[in-house]
């Protein structure tokens, strides 16, 4: 008599698993760098934190981009010989404090820069002049930088006002006081749309933060400086035809002066 006997339930016992090497100081790290990070964005986000902005110049970086070049220094006091020359050459006698050019550095207050500087920031800004445009030597062509301080009570319109007057005054024509006044209606003078017009020929630089200034309607005394590129200014003046002046349109962008 055979007794039927069950088939013993085969197991197999799994090794339990154990953890990796260094797996916990991973998870640590990770626990920790994510920490920091909260920490540092909740910092930045308290009142008076921002995060930095661009890198200036330190003041031996800023000495060694003016070293050995001739340095043109504003003063309220006397006249610059060698500016009054250049003015001259140009045929105006105001309107400008300085014209300058590649290879000069002006000083203000105690801030100096050099032009190159200052025509570097133009040149990335509008990405289509020149190495050429921005080195020639003549002081009435291109690459001539003319240059007005900003002086307390100043505003953009009368500093071209001003400018404009005086180069009309080099043409023995003299513009009233009142020419860049709207007309009885309400309507833009000749001079008015040709000042407006200029606005988009200008660069305001802050000589403090060495940098150009993003609104040309902020202007502070003594830290900032109008600068016009002169070749561009005189072609534009060079087509104005005074007595056809109330024919100038302006439509915002555009500026269309009547031929003779």
């Amino acid at each position: 008599m055979t007794a039927d006997h069950a088939s013993p339930q085969q197991t197999e016992e799994r090794p339990t698993p154990q953890p990796k090497p260094g797996g916990k100081k991973i998870i640590g790290l990770v626990a920790i760098v994510a920490l920091i990070a909260v920490a540092a964005g909740v910092w930045l986000l308290l009142p008076g934190k921002q995060t930095p902005g661009p890198v200036k110049p330190t003041t031996d970086e800023a000495s060694r981009k003016v070293k050995n070049q001739p340095v043109i220094e504003y003063s309220k006091k006397g006249k610059n010989a060698l500016m009054e020359e250049r003015k001259a050459s140009l045929g105006i006698k105001d309107g400008l404090d300085m014209i300058v050019k590649e290879g000069e550095a002006i000083k203000v207050g105690g801030q100096t820069v050099s032009v190159k500087e200052i025509s570097d920031s133009i040149q990335a800004k509008e990405g289509g002049i020149t190495e050429k445009d921005l080195t020639a030597a003549a002081a009435g062509g291109t690459g001539a930088y003319g240059i007005h301080i900003v002086q307390p009570g100043d505003n953009i319109w009368n500093i071209h006002f001003k400018l404009l007057k005086a180069y009309m005054a080099g043409k023995q024509i003299a513009l009233p006081d009142e020419s860049d006044e709207p007309d009885r209606s309400g309507y833009s003078s000749g001079i008015g749309k040709l000042l407006k017009f200029s606005e988009n020929m200008v660069y305001i630089y802050n000589i403090r933060d060495r940098q150009l200034a993003t609104d040309i309607h902020v202007i502070r005394p003594l830290t900032k400086i109008v600068i016009y590129k002169m070749d561009r200014v005189f072609e534009l003046l060079d087509e104005v035809d005074i007595e056809n002046a109330g024919r100038i349109r302006f439509d915002g962008e555009n500026i269309w002066i009547p031929a003779d």
